[in-house]
């Protein structure tokens, strides 16, 4: 008796050095998981202040970002500042970019492979992106080259990062579909997108309708207090910057 009661009290001094040993290796492992994440997410975070090289532009481009971070684009001719809005746009949200031009062309199945196929039935049979194809020839130069300037600037932030450096949401990508790179832009992909949204944000047509039949027997004051406007304390986009030192793109045409 007197040697089992030895054993069992050898056994109960091992665990607690036991379960501290666990507990101190899960809080490490929870730490450097937490670390990898943080990293993963700010490797994709944007440049907001410093020069950019952008090879393409004619002259120096100036970039400010007001207090919410919204990005206000100064150039002293057209190509430049749609290519830096390409680029820009790239920077600070091309995966939402790449995942609405796939919705408009019913193309999500390349991305989330075979379970998306009756999603692109749908959206091929709404046709955005038919439609889109066909209106290129009717372009006029004019637009076609302010299309093609922002196409360009959004494939010159693609040439210099891909994957987790893009964006966060490719790392969680590439475990459903580890060969998908984005393609190019072009300018089919920019219409693609215009009908898309156009699409998404008139959803509201229903309470417009209903504002518009009000407006026969009510008056505007009226309206207005069954559908209030935005509240007046809440962001907007103010003309005042809040400019930040050597905030922007700068570069020309023979920049390396």
């Amino acid at each position: 008796m007197a040697r089992q009661a030895q054993i069992k009290s050898s056994t109960k001094s091992w665990f607690p050095e036991i379960l501290k040993t666990t507990l101190i290796f899960l809080l490490v492992l929870g730490l450097f998981l937490m670390g990898l994440a943080s990293h993963i997410a700010r490797q994709s975070f944007p440049q907001e202040s410093g020069t950019i090289q952008l090879p393409g532009l004619k002259a120096e481009v100036t970039v400010q970002r007001d207090k919410w971070g919204i990005p206000h684009i100064y150039a002293a001719n057209s190509h430049d500042l749609f290519m830096a809005q390409g680029y820009i746009h790239a920077q600070d949200r091309f995966w939402q970019m790449d995942f609405w031009r796939h919705v408009g062309s019913g193309r999500l199945s390349e991305m989330f492979g075979s379970s998306q196929v009756e999603t692109d039935k749908y959206l091929r049979t709404m046709g955005w992106g038919r439609v889109a194809q066909q209106e290129i020839p009717h372009i006029n130069a004019e637009m076609k080259a302010y299309l093609e300037a922002y196409a360009d600037g959004v494939n010159a932030y693609l040439a210099k990062y891909q994957g987790s450096t893009l964006s966060l949401e490719y790392a969680v990508l590439k475990f459903l579909n580890p060969g998908y790179r984005p393609e190019p832009w072009q300018i089919l992909h920019s219409l693609t997108w215009g009908k898309v949204m156009a699409y998404d944000l008139g959803r509201n047509f229903q309470s417009e309708i209903e504002r518009a039949i009000l407006l026969k027997t009510l008056t505007p004051s009226e309206v207005e207090e069954l559908f209030p406007p935005y509240p007046e304390n809440l962001p907007v986009i103010l003309p005042e910057l809040e400019k930040k030192e050597d905030a922007g793109i700068g570069g020309r045409g023979d920049a390396g």
